[in-house]
């Protein structure tokens, strides 16, 4: 995922930090992860922060793109499992590489 280093004036609602905010004794501050809320922006500010990184937000497919990447990843895997003698729904480690897959397209 992308990294994107922003100042804390143009932080969008909701941003994630990509890396952890430490203060200028090297403490932290707040933890990568953390999603910045308007308070949590404003107590940065007074405590001296003037930038942070956030993780870019992932631009939304289409449902076409989306359909074609499940077409193509259904035809890789049957690809992948054409010499198992239990094919389609039958083949346990299909279902579960499918299921897999399914979960991890954005």
């Amino acid at each position: 995922m992308q990294k994107n280093t922003i100042s804390l004036i143009d932080v969008p609602e909701a941003a994630v930090l990509a890396e952890p905010v430490l203060d200028a004794q090297q403490q932290v501050l707040l933890p990568a992860g953390a999603v910045l809320t308007p308070a949590l922006v404003t107590g940065l500010r007074d405590r001296g922060v003037v930038s942070v990184v956030v993780l870019a937000p992932v631009e939304l497919e289409s449902e076409a793109v989306r359909g074609e990447r499940q077409v193509a990843m259904e035809q890789r895997l049957q690809y992948l499992f054409r010499y198992v003698h239990q094919s389609g729904e039958a083949n346990p480690l299909l279902k579960l590489v499918s299921a897999y897959r399914q979960e991890s397209m954005p």
